[in-house]
């Protein structure tokens, strides 16, 4: 039980819309950065729909609250 984070397990973290003040990163999410995400950092997200002009898919980005974490996550993922 000493490895549970209760800030993080009694919270919604990932939210379904993008507040104004959440700072939006460049680098697609995938299953494995997701799951990164959820076990590496403590605040809240979002995934924006944002589409490729090259292949046309629609892929998602993150956006995060703490801009330090947005920082993290392209350190990490790009």
């Amino acid at each position: 039980m000493t490895d549970i984070d209760f800030t993080t397990w009694f919270s919604t973290r990932e939210v379904s819309f993008k507040p104004p003040h959440f700072v939006t990163t460049s680098t697609h999410v995938t299953e494995e950065s997701k799951f990164w995400i959820l076990n590496n950092l403590r605040g809240r997200f979002a995934l924006i729909e944002a589409s490729d002009y090259i292949t046309r898919n629609k892929k998602f980005v993150p956006a995060f609250e703490d801009p330090k974490e947005a920082i993290l996550y392209e350190l990490a993922w790009s």
